[in-house]
């Protein structure tokens, strides 16, 4: 891949602005990423905005059948995927995929480059913003481990833990994005069900602890929670990192 300096004039960006490298591994989770990255840059023309390499790799191994049925473990494979993207020329790299990040620390510590930590950012961005009893809606994998349910005790909040019920209404939602792009309608009139008995148990703060499940925050705000969504607090923090650019909290 060509590196491309400024030339200067109208035509310009910073010299040491960096290279993002994404890691897709669910084609519509990818897409709600860049939607999220590109939205924070305040750019007028196409070369304000900051390289971006993104390999969207349908045929990694899958995370939940990895810890579900013991299939093949994902992370020899994603690291193989960091070290090509730093080839490329990505000096931060990402991947949106809350899952994968319970095997952070197989693919993520022998790179050379900084790799935010999806939970771990959505987490510290809840309590930066004043959450106190917290919810996470994530994969039942993730939930199994309690992942979210350690970051957020960590920081200092309350977790509220979802029960078998209404953590396989999640994954229902999972599934229908993975084929439809979208929340069906029933899946929808049993979320707003789920929202009132968070309500009833003092919930303020809901994680979208999955990168295909943006498309229900609007719900969840109009129900009257503070939302937090994990492609969001990853796309701040890699802006930050490559670009320098800091957005409010």
């Amino acid at each position: 891949m060509p590196t491309i300096m400024p030339p200067g004039g109208d035509v310009d960006w910073r010299k040491d602005e960096g290279v993002l490298g994404v890691i897709g591994v669910a084609p519509w989770a990818t897409i709600e990423f860049l939607r999220a990255f590109y939205a924070l840059i305040p750019a007028s023309k196409d070369w304000h905005y900051p390289r971006v390499v993104t390999d969207t790799n349908t045929k990694l191994p899958s995370r939940g059948r990895h810890f579900q049925l013991g299939e093949r473990d994902p992370s020899p494979f994603i690291a193989e995927t960091i070290e090509e993207l730093t080839t490329l020329g990505a000096t931060v790299i990402v991947l949106p995929c809350n899952t994968a990040h319970l095997l952070y620390d197989r693919w993520a510590s022998g790179s050379s480059v900084p790799i935010p930590h999806i939970v771990g950012e959505t987490v510290a961005l809840a309590a930066q913003n004043g959450a106190r009893i917290v919810t996470a809606f994530s994969s039942a994998s993730l939930a199994s481990f309690d992942l979210y349910g350690s970051f957020i005790e960590k920081s200092d909040m309350r977790c509220h833990r979802l029960g078998a019920d209404d953590q396989a209404l999640i994954s229902a939602m999972l599934e229908e994005v993975k084929i439809h792009s979208q929340v069906g309608p029933i899946n929808l009139e049993r979320l707003d069900l789920l929202c009132e008995r968070l309500h009833s148990f003092e919930v303020d703060t809901v994680l979208l602890g999955c990168t295909e499940l943006s498309c229900i925050a609007p719900r969840l705000r109009a129900a009257g929670f503070n939302v937090f969504d994990s492609n969001q607090a990853l796309a701040e923090r890699a802006l930050a990192l490559v670009t320098g650019i800091t957005t409010d909290a």
